[in-house]
């Protein structure tokens, strides 16, 4: 951020906030309100809690989130240790 920079941000705000100069490029801010929300897991997070969890049900799921990033990860290995060796 540069030094001495003010915004016009209200004070106490706690949402999202981009501003865009003069002349800026609209979208470009609305991506980047896009960008922040997805990486803040917001919208997700809001999903989640719509309907009661039950804890065992969370860790189960987080189990298999686990198990399924593990076994992707060695497929991908495994893809990658031969690909410098020729095979006969």
């Amino acid at each position: 951020m540069r030094k001495n920079y003010k915004n016009n941000r209200p004070t106490g705000f706690q949402g999202y906030y981009v501003e865009v100069p003069e002349g800026g490029d609209a979208m470009r801010a609305y991506r980047k309100i896009k960008r922040w929300i997805k990486n803040d897991r917001f919208i997700e997070e809001l999903r989640d809690r719509q309907y009661y969890q039950k804890p065992s049900h969370i860790k189960r799921e987080a189990l298999k989130r686990k198990k399924q990033t593990l076994r992707r990860l060695q497929r991908e290995r495994d893809e990658n240790r031969f690909m410098g060796v020729r095979r006969k």
